[in-house]
């Protein structure tokens, strides 16, 4: 596989992880973190915005390994557009 097929596969993991009680999420935000250079401005935004607009998400604990990614997409955000 090549990045776009992983950059995908990470995306599609997110979106079914998002909103879910599973363990899945904290490994999830983990692998987008550590495969940052793969996602693009637009994957950013969209994590933030479909993170934001989830009603459910989760436990305090699931709902602060979610605002990690938010921090973390907001920071990539600000350190792209400078």
């Amino acid at each position: 596989m090549d990045n776009k097929d992983i950059r995908l596969l990470i995306i599609a993991a997110f979106r079914y992880s998002l909103g879910r009680r599973t363990y899945m999420h904290e490994f999830i935000v983990n692998l987008i973190i550590k495969n940052s250079e793969i996602f693009n401005l637009h994957d950013w935004k969209r994590f933030i915005d479909e993170i934001n607009e989830e009603e459910n998400l989760g436990y305090p604990c699931d709902i602060q390994t979610w605002g990690k990614l938010v921090c973390f997409s907001e920071n990539k955000l600000k350190n792209k557009r400078t």
